[in-house]
């Protein structure tokens, strides 16, 4: 008798359903973990990919810009032609400035002393080239691009590369000396009266993480570019703006020699 008594026949319902709702608590305790790690490395990659597009935009700007106006011994950059402002229309390779998100176009004239242009086309050793960078967007996707163009021949030298995704926006302005001497000012490139005494160019960009689809909440944020914006942007997108000021060392080097 005393054996029967202490028989395990199975458990209750009562039972049954207090074990089926606590495995279901743990469940989901455990989903949530995961969803929010999953979210905690989502955000943290796009963080990381929109700082790692905005240095290396203003890495290529800033080594690329810096050697406006560059010449060797035996060959002459044409006064007045440290950026590419004119004999360009038709081609679309000015140096331009736009108040639209996209922004402005900069082309930086110099005898490049590897030959080679900024998409790694080969010029000739005498030639006087602009690279231009500007945005272009591809499957949603807008990037910083460069292009060639050949002052000798007033034709570009090959097909736009783009260099860094997740540029939305790219701002200039330039360095002019006031009247009286002393002072400067940053202006846009509609202002600059005398493109052969901007001795710095100040820049600043827009960066999102590079992708078609953000991975962050969709919200409505608002950017300003030096003198550009306020750019009001709602989508999924983690943005950040990051900005520069190039010295212009050739400039500064030949006016100081005249």
């Amino acid at each position: 008798m005393s054996a029967d008594r202490t028989r395990q026949y199975g458990l209750s319902m009562v039972e049954l359903l207090v074990a089926m709702a606590l495995g279901l608590l743990l469940t989901v305790g455990a989903l949530q973990m995961m969803l929010a790690s999953q979210q905690l490395y989502d955000t943290t990659d796009s963080q990381s990919r929109v700082q790692e597009n905005g240095r290396f935009a203003l890495d290529f700007l800033s080594r690329e810009i810096s050697k406006a106006y560059y010449q060797t011994n035996d060959v002459e950059v044409v006064e007045n032609r440290t950026f590419l402002t004119q004999d360009c229309a038709g081609n679309n390779a000015c140096t331009e400035n736009a108040t639209v998100l996209a922004g402005d176009q900069i082309a930086a004239v110099y005898n490049p002393e590897n030959d080679r242009d900024c998409a790694d086309n080969t010029v000739g050793p005498d030639d006087i080239i602009a690279n231009v960078f500007y945005l272009n967007t591809v499957d949603g996707v807008s990037a910083l691009n460069c292009r060639g163009f050949n002052l000798e021949s007033n034709s570009w030298i090959g097909v736009g590369q783009p260099l860094v995704d997740g540029v939305e926006s790219l701002h200039i302005l330039y360095r002019v000396e006031l009247a009286g001497g002393g002072s400067f000012s940053y202006v846009s490139a509609d202002d600059v009266d005398d493109w052969a005494a901007v001795s710095a160019v100040r820049v600043a960009v827009l960066v999102n993480n590079g992708q078609e689809i953000g991975s962050g909440n969709l919200e409505t944020r608002t950017f300003t570019l030096l003198d550009a914006g306020p750019f009001a942007l709602t989508d999924k997108h983690e943005r950040q703006v990051y900005s520069t000021t190039i010295t212009l060392n050739n400039v500064i080097y030949n006016n100081a020699e005249k």
